[in-house]
């Protein structure tokens, strides 16, 4: 869920709340917004396995300090006019670095298809958790608000 999305908790009284204003949901949808950007730079260093001196890239880890100071290195925009459009939901909020443990092949091709399948493997676990956790707190949200989880 997008930072500025809203929840149905409150809905049958007109209202919605914000769940990115809760430091827990916050820190959760930070992690899987990383999570997310992680997958799609994988992704290219897969599409990338045989393009001559390629660069396996990982992105740089996400520290749980930059998550509660809200440091988690995102970018802003700059609009210099009216009608430019905003970025859609954060997407480049994270610097991929390129993976330096990589060994290289002889082409100078540094991906190991094996390493990223790990990383892809591991990456989509972490964010079945994530989804879990939050699915389990807005349950327990809705239980405190006396609405059937």
């Amino acid at each position: 869920m997008k930072s500025g999305a809203r929840s149905p908790l409150n809905r049958a009284a007109g209202r919605t709340m914000d769940l990115g204003n809760i430091p827990l949901f916050k820190a959760m949808m930070s992690r899987m917004s990383w999570l997310t950007e992680r997958q799609q730079v994988l992704a290219q260093n897969v599409a990338n396995a045989d393009t001559p001196n390629f660069k396996a890239r990982d992105l740089k880890p996400l520290s749980f300090r930059d998550v509660l100071s809200g440091s988690t290195g995102t970018l802003t925009l700059a609009a210099t006019q009216a009608n430019h459009l905003a970025a859609p939901g954060g997407a480049g909020a994270f610097r991929p670095v390129v993976d330096r443990s990589a060994e290289t092949s002889p082409s100078g091709n540094g991906v190991s298809i094996e390493d990223q399948m790990l990383k892809v493997s591991g990456t989509a676990n972490e964010f079945q958790l994530m989804t879990n956790l939050y699915r389990r707190h807005v349950a327990m949200l809705k239980t405190a608000l006396g609405r059937s989880a």
